[in-house]
């Protein structure tokens, strides 16, 4: 993985209060007098595809906010295996072990180009004693980390691998109308994340788009022609 350097990606603070994902995101519920109560600097950052944020076993300092693009969160195995224990999208909250004064349990890394906030814990912290309303948030977001960590095991690692792979275009698409476009990463990630090896993805996506379930397959994206037609194959796989 290629680390970049935090003083290249540092653009600016971040003005919370102007986001635009702010429904979505960690300050969801905050009001002005909450923002008055942020001293510390919360970094406003992009990185490209393939940048390293931090490493399993790093001390968790931070957490983040994903605005733009897609992160993998990489589980190392004591064996040296990895394994993709989850896809962060857009309005995710990730890195919480901050919270507990732990290190980080896993690796994340960008899988496309990305824009992040990145949040001292000690505003979170100190936040978190005065103000309800982040409390009851980063609950949520906690809970819906958690929840999303077990629908990703259970739809992307049970059944055939083209049912999987149309339950995960499901998930991660831009829908317009029938049609979609959904966001293909590397084949190796791919692998990664299904446990199977990246041939078996290439060989599934060649016969997914001579079905017509998907088309276009290009390095970034795959197009899905009918999401109507994909969602009836991923629930009867025919």
């Amino acid at each position: 993985m290629k680390t970049i350097e935090i003083k290249n990606a540092w653009r600016d603070n971040s003005d919370c209060n102007a986001c635009s994902i702010r429904s979505s995101a960690l300050f969801a519920e905050l009001n002005e007098e909450d923002f008055s109560k942020i001293h510390s600097p919360i970094d406003d950052m992009r990185f490209e595809a393939n940048a390293s944020l931090y490493t399993q076993g790093d001390v968790a300092e931070y957490l983040y906010t994903l605005r733009e693009g897609y992160i993998k969160l990489l589980h190392i195995n004591s064996d040296g295996s990895n394994r993709i224990v989850r896809l962060v999208m857009p309005g995710d909250l990730f890195g919480m072990e901050a919270l507990l004064g732990q290190t980080y349990s896993h690796s994340a890394a960008a899988l496309s180009n990305v824009h992040l906030c990145r949040i001292p814990k000690a505003i979170i912290s100190s936040l978190g004693e005065e103000s309800p309303r982040l409390h009851r948030q980063i609950v949520k977001k906690w809970g819906e980390a958690l929840a999303q960590s077990e629908s990703w095991f259970s739809e992307i690692n049970t059944g055939r691998i083209k049912i999987r792979l149309a339950r995960f275009f499901l998930r991660v698409a831009r829908v317009s109308g029938d049609m979609a476009v959904a966001p293909l990463f590397k084949r190796e990630d791919m692998g990664l994340m299904m446990d199977v090896k990246f041939e078996t993805i290439s060989r599934a996506l060649s016969s997914m788009s001579e079905q017509g379930l998907i088309s276009n397959i290009s390095r970034l994206s795959i197009q899905i022609p009918s999401v109507n037609g994909l969602r009836k194959f991923s629930q009867s796989g025919s």
